[in-house]
């Protein structure tokens, strides 16, 4: 019974990340059309930036799950706006995912 909840357990998480991907694609196609790659650069930058100064902090702060969330979105509109790019919570949790996932993919050695 363990190994059928193992198997299920990986096979959803496996169907997320795809889904993730595709989300991402489809979001970052819609800001090129939209904004163009430039701001698509700067936005994964940021998000970059902040999930790993939020994951650097966190231990002190004792921010998990939606308060790093949270963090990590303030401190990437602050940065937005010195360029007058503004963004949903929605597109905004899409390019921190897929920061959280490439790092947690670099610090797994994928």
């Amino acid at each position: 019974m363990q190994q059928i909840n193992e198997i299920l357990l990986n096979g959803a998480i496996s169907i997320l990340v795809i889904l993730i991907g595709i989300v991402v694609k489809a979001v970052k196609d819609y800001l090129i059309k939209k904004g163009g790659e430039k701001t698509i650069k700067i936005v994964e930058v940021l998000a970059k930036n902040a999930v790993n100064a939020v994951e650097q902090v966190s231990s002190e702060t004792g921010y998990k799950g939606e308060e790093k969330l949270e963090q990590a979105r303030t401190k990437i509109r602050a940065e937005l706006s010195k360029y007058n790019i503004s963004m949903t919570d929605k597109d905004l949790d899409t390019f921190v995912e897929s920061a959280v996932k490439q790092m947690n993919d670099a610090w797994k050695g994928e």
